[in-house]
Parts: structure tokens; C-alpha cells; sequence
């Protein structure tokens, strides 16, 4: 069991979510975690769940509005001052367009408001810039480090919109080109990939009933059958704890990783005691085409390797089960839309490629 109780980390958006998942496993560890957000309240009740359970570690909540830089130097300064300078992890978690996401899916960008660019490239790009950098100050002069950008699948796929695909498909570039920089520092910087997570907001989305939107409804259908083998919002926590432990992280520095991929190795498993589906299951590819049949009889830990998923992708031309009900008004946008409905789920896929 990895012990960080040397350790000093922080986690940036852990009011909920993933987030506050993270920031437990790593107090569970021993770890002194730092924890920002927008509200102090909701940051409180994240260390008092900590303590209640009695971990070893401790968390200090620290309000923060991300979106002011000046906000976000005061976090690192803080951390310096209390720590005598001495930070090894850095999570950075922010994203605020979840929601926004999922309510505008089937818009078109050009009908999209500016804003909604601002809302993925000011919080989760720029600000992950400025904390990344803020970070490396520290551990530079340590000598060590790890950095996380938890990210998701979406800078491999276009789930739903293009600023979304952008911002993901950016924080795995940063992960690997700025680890050209970091690693003579002995800095690791890695890009975290999950699988379905239980969040707060993907429970009420499986919970509401079915509407006159039928992408989404085959969205919701498909969470609901992926529930029992998902991840808790925890279980990214135990991948970072176990990384942040490893005295060899340096060989996985610059790479995107699936947290499936990370439990196998560290040999792990969720806080409920479950192995989550690994992204490269052989039971998620043939469901994904609509083979249920043939996906009731796959074991669900038969992973197909990467050069083979590669292979597949190159030669079939099956049309996945995702698709979207739109209306006659579409304009010029029609034909691309439904191109990109076909691929959704091929795209899926492509994760692996890197």
C-alpha cells in the first residue's frame, strides 16, 4: 500500500467529483492534500469527511476562483510558505463546462455563443497552464514532482462539442510535450483517462427518464448499462496515490493513461471492491457496435491489445449504434453532422493510438 505520509499535493477543483474522490484516497495515504474551489463550505465538508473517517492524512480547504490568476498564484504561495516550499503533486481537475456540454451537444459550433469557448479555454486550459507552471517552480527546486491532468476521452472522439474535444485533446498534448521540459527536473507529467464514473451529475443523467431526444437517450441507455462495472469518483485517487508512490514514474512521464491500465498494473481495485470495464475490453468494443448478444458471452476482463484495435479501426466501416435526431432545419451543417454521428464511436476507440 503506497504511503505517502512525506507527501505534499494539491488538488485543484475537488468540491466534488472526482475531485473530492481524489483528495480522500489521497488523505487515506497519509498525504497533506490541499483542496480548491469556488466555495469554502463545500470544500469543508470534503475534510470533514476525511476526518470522520479517521485517515491519516490531512486536507486543507483553500477558496479559489480559478478564474482569477491572481486567485490561483495565492494558492501556491500559500503552499510554499506552510510546506517550506515542498509541493510533489499537482491534480489539476478544474472543468466547468460539463453541463454546458450536454445541453448544447447537437448544436452546431457557429451557432454557439463565444462564451462557450471562454468557458472551456479560460478554466481548464489556462488555468492548468498557470497552475502546471506554478507547480514546477516547487518541484524544480526539489527535484522531483508528479503532475496529473485528469482528463477523459473526449480529446479522442467528438462526444459532444468542439470546444470540449479541443480541451481535452490539448491537456493530453501538454502532458506530452511539456514532459521535453520537465523531465531533466525529474518531473513527471502524465494525462489520466478513466472510464465511466459514477459522478453526481452522470447519476442524476442515468436517473432522469427518457425524452423526445433520442441521442441521449441512447447516451442514457448505454450509462446504464456500463453502471455496475464503472468507476467510483475515488478510484482515479488510488491511481494518482499508487503513481505518486512509484519510485519509477519517470517511465510513464509524457503518456496517456487509462486508469484500468494503472489498477492491473498496481494491482488494485475500486473502494467497492469491483475492477471498473477497461476502455480495451473486448465486452465494451462489441457492445459499443450494438453486438449485445455476443457481448453477453465476453468476459469482461478479455482486453483487446492496441495494435489490434488499430487494425479494426482501419478496415471496418460498420455504423455504430450512436446516432442523433435532428431536424429538417440543419441548413449546411446536415451532411458533416451526420458524418461525424457515424464516427462517434469508432473515435472512441482511438485513444489507444497514442
Amino acid at each position: 500500500m503506497p504511503d505517502l505520509s512525506n507527501k505534499v499535493c494539491l488538488v485543484t477543483g475537488a468540491s466534488k467529483g472526482v475531485g473530492r474522490g481524489t483528495a480522500l484516497q489521497l488523505a487515506f495515504y497519509g498525504a497533506t492534500c490541499y483542496i480548491t474551489g469556488r466555495e469554502l463550505a463545500t470544500l469543508e465538508d470534503v475534510q470533514a469527511e476525511a476526518e470522520g473517517r479517521r485517515y491519516s492524512g490531512r486536507i486543507f480547504p483553500v477558496k479559489c476562483d480559478h478564474t482569477n490568476e491572481m486567485n490561483t498564484r495565492k494558492v501556491f504561495e500559500k503552499i510554499a510558505i506552510e510546506q517550506n516550499g515542498q509541493l510533489d503533486l499537482l491534480v489539476n481537475n478544474v472543468f466547468t463546462a460539463v453541463e454546458y456540454a450536454f445541453k448544447n451537444y447537437n448544436m452546431g459550433f457557429w451557432k454557439q455563443d463565444i462564451s462557450n469557448w471562454d468557458l472551456v479555454s479560460n478554466v481548464e486550459l489556462r488555468n492548468n497552464h498557470i497552475c502546471s507552471g506554478l507547480a514546477s517552480h516547487l518541484m524544480f527546486a526539489r527535484g522531483r514532482g508528479l503532475i496529473v491532468n485528469v482528463n477523459t476521452v473526449g480529446g479522442k472522439m467528438y462526444p459532444l462539442i468542439p470546444s470540449h474535444v479541443v480541451g481535452k485533446a490539448e491537456k493530453d498534448r501538454v502532458a506530452e510535450k511539456f514532459t521535453l521540459n520537465f523531465q531533466r527536473h525529474n518531473v513527471a507529467f502524465v494525462s489520466l483517462l478513466p472510464s465511466m464514473v459514477r459522478t453526481d451529475f452522470i447519476t442524476k443523467f442515468i436517473e432522469k427518464d427518457d425524452d423526445d431526444d433520442q441521442a441521449l437517450n441512447e447516451i442514457r441507455a448505454s450509462c446504464r448499462q456500463m453502471l455496475d462495472c464503472s468507476e467510483s469518483v475515488e478510484f482515479q485517487g488510488k491511481c494518482i496515490a499508487h503513481m505518486l508512490a512509484d519510485k519509477n514514474i519517470s517511465k510513464k512521464a509524457g503518456q496517456i493513461l487509462l486508469t484500468t491500465d494503472l489498477a492491473e498494473e498496481y494491482n488494485f481495485e475500486d473502494i467497492d471492491g469491483k475492477s471498473p470495464l477497461s476502455e480495451r475490453s473486448l465486452k465494451m468494443f462489441t457492445e459499443s457496435y450494438g453486438w449485445n448478444k455476443l457481448a453477453s458471452f465476453v468476459p469482461s476482463r478479455l482486453k483487446l491489445p492496441k495494435c489490434l484495435i488499430r487494425m479494426a479501426l482501419s478496415i471496418t466501416g460498420l455504423k455504430p449504434v450512436l446516432t442523433s435526431k435532428r431536424g429538417p432545419d440543419q441548413g449546411v451543417g446536415q451532411a458533416a453532422d451526420q458524418a461525424v454521428d457515424v464516427q462517434r464511436r469508432r473515435q472512441y476507440y482511438r485513444l489507444t493510438l497514442t
